[in-house]
């Protein structure tokens, strides 16, 4: 399609994006905020709010939608006090219910107390961690709104990611003569995501010679973490407003060339957004910091999980080793160090130095620790087993009954203080089935069991030089990783090399011929494949993973337990 002439406005319509921070079900706590934030919106000169997908029911619901009364409370809520209640005309993201009992991901269009339209989501998503089409119906027309003067196209989050779709929403509505594009989205984060939704609106924008407004959920839901930075695009496809990362805000626009300039706006990223901005103004595309971004991606899981699940303090298992100490520095980041525990366990393996970093670890970080050693608990599980069975006939048994006392004694703690249980494991053991069930697996949420090995330490790393002292002690990060359950043993490999090696089986499903063509050797090739599709059935049993990156363990990847095709 012929790029089509940038629009040129006949009035001034200044917009509101209200990113926030909604909870699956929390049908009266959803409806609040959305009002509060009509509140702000106003006091601001917006004559529109946007709110994000589903921003009624949360996002997702999942099977939550098969309710019948789920779906009848979360319509009632929108029509009889959110519609009542807000004090201008606004985009809420809901589920839709048409006559035949078929559900719609939708947008309702409110103004003076009712609602005026009802806009449906087209493209329904099937892949990583969606799954639209079990629940939604697909829209079947396409017809910009007339909003505050301005044709309006709406669109619902997948709308606009249409690469690989027949359909194409965008030129539909800039065809039936849309102003200006907006879109109500409930979109996670990975690193690197910026980049690739101000690249998407931009070549939108460039194309069809529209401006895209973009408003995004914020927030963690189980695994998931969305981070918000709403964001619009002129129609020179130059980015114009960001807004907040991580944090909940509420972003201005001036849609129109009446009160706009073409002065530069600054982002907000740091301290707030309370700047108003405009389509005829350009800002700076700020850079993706990879560690800030996943560290504070990983606080916000955290602080959010604890936060609506109801639980206040967390347990960690402190061997003084890398993965372990990462994970607390993020948990006393998100929850403060008085929720924080940490516990360390040795046993005749554990080396004194392992213990005296992890008590350190503590010390730098103000939390309370303990030392319970597993000694004598292992000499009666070892008895207990012996005078049944007779001398164990693997030494993996005896190395993994040290990770399952450790994990028995930290949900000992759990239970009887009403705390949760951080697992510890990073990507990379879980890939290759480096953990032990109902060990070191333990937990209610896994903090980085989205980051590969050589990441974990690009992480400490950092936590160190941004705070210009030792959190993590220094000999954490260099000594040679150990999960010390036998005499001189250091982990068997090499994980620069084979850290991303199991990302690309894991997240790329690369073949053979293809790890081998980036230098892998046939021997590392058939180790990590062999090893990936082996643990399937541990992965099974893992904690929730909060996910950072494009395809995380747990709901974005479906692999079967049960698979002879392990190439």
């Amino acid at each position: 399609m012929n790029s089509l002439a940038p629009i040129t406005y006949n009035c001034c319509v200044r917009i509101g994006l209200g990113q926030i921070n909604a909870i699956v079900g929390d049908l009266s706590g959803n409806a609040g905020k959305i009002i509060a934030a009509s509140h702000e919106a106003l006091a601001r000169g917006c004559a529109l709010l946007v709110t994000p997908e589903l921003a009624i029911t949360g996002y997702p619901p999942q099977d939550l939608l098969f309710k019948k009364h789920f779906v009848d409370a979360q319509l009632e809520m929108l029509r009889e006090r959110v519609a009542s209640s807000l004090e201008i005309p606004a985009l809420v993201g809901f589920v839709d219910r048409d006559a035949s009992g078929n559900l719609y991901n939708a947008a309702a269009f409110i103004e003076s107390g009712r609602i005026q339209a009802v806009i449906h989501k087209t493209l329904l998503p099937t892949y990583d961690v969606f799954d639209e089409l079990r629940y939604f119906t697909p829209a079947d027309s396409w017809e910009p709104i007339q909003i505050g003067g301005m044709r309006v196209g709406v669109t619902i989050c997948e709308d606009i990611w249409d690469s690989k779709y027949g359909d194409k929403i965008v030129p539909k509505l800039a065809e039936a003569g849309a102003e200006i594009v907006i879109n109500l989205s409930s979109s996670p984060f990975h690193a690197g995501k910026r980049l690739e939704r101000i690249e998407l609106l931009r070549s939108h924008s460039l194309a069809y010679g529209i401006p895209m407004l973009y408003c995004n959920m914020v927030g963690a839901q189980d695994e998931l973490i969305f981070d918000g930075e709403s964001m619009a695009v002129n129609a020179k496809g130059r980015l114009v407003a960001l807004g907040r990362q991580f944090e909940e805000d509420l972003v201005t626009i001036d849609c129109g060339t009446d009160s706009a300039s073409d002065e530069s706006v600054d982002s907000g990223q740091e301290g707030g957004n309370k700047a108003v901005f405009s389509l005829n103004s350009e800002i700076e595309v700020p850079p993706v910091h990879y560690e800030r971004e996943t560290l504070r991606a990983l606080s916000l899981g955290i602080s959010d999980y604890f936060r609506k699940c109801g639980f206040a303090r967390a347990v960690i298992g402190l061997s003084g080793g890398i993965d372990s100490a990462l994970t607390t520095c993020i948990a006393v980041d998100a929850l403060g160090p008085e929720q924080v525990i940490g516990v360390t366990m040795p046993s005749k393996f554990t080396a004194d130095y392992s213990t005296s970093d992890a008590e350190l670890l503590a010390q730098n970080l103000g939390i309370r620790f303990h030392v319970l050693p597993i000694e004598e608990s292992m000499r009666v599980a070892t008895r207990r087993f012996t005078d049944e069975f007779g001398a164990y006939r693997n030494n993996v048994t005896v190395e993994n009954l040290q990770a399952r006392e450790r994990g028995k004694i930290l949900m000992e703690i759990s239970n009887d203080i009403n705390a949760l249980v951080l697992a510890t494991g990073n990507k990379t053991e879980y890939a290759l089935g480096y953990s032990t069930l109902y060990g070191d697996m333990c937990g209610g949420i896994a903090v980085i069991g989205d980051v590969s090995k050589p990441e974990v330490y690009a992480l400490a790393r950092y936590i160190n030089e941004s705070r210009d002292r030792e959190v993590i002690p220094y000999r954490t990060i260099e000594r040679p990783p150990s999960a010390e359950l036998k005499d001189d043993q250091v982990d068997p490999f090499d994980y620069e090399r084979i850290g991303p090696l199991a990302d690309a089986v894991v997240e790329e499903f690369s073949s053979p011929e293809e790890l081998a063509a980036q230098g892998y050797s046939n021997e590392e090739i058939e180790l990590v494949v062999r090893l990936v599709y082996a643990s399937e059935y541990k992965r099974r049993q893992a904690p929730t993973i909060l996910r950072v990156t494009p395809r995380a363990f747990g709901i974005g990847r479906k692999m079967p337990i049960i698979n002879r095709f392990t190439l």
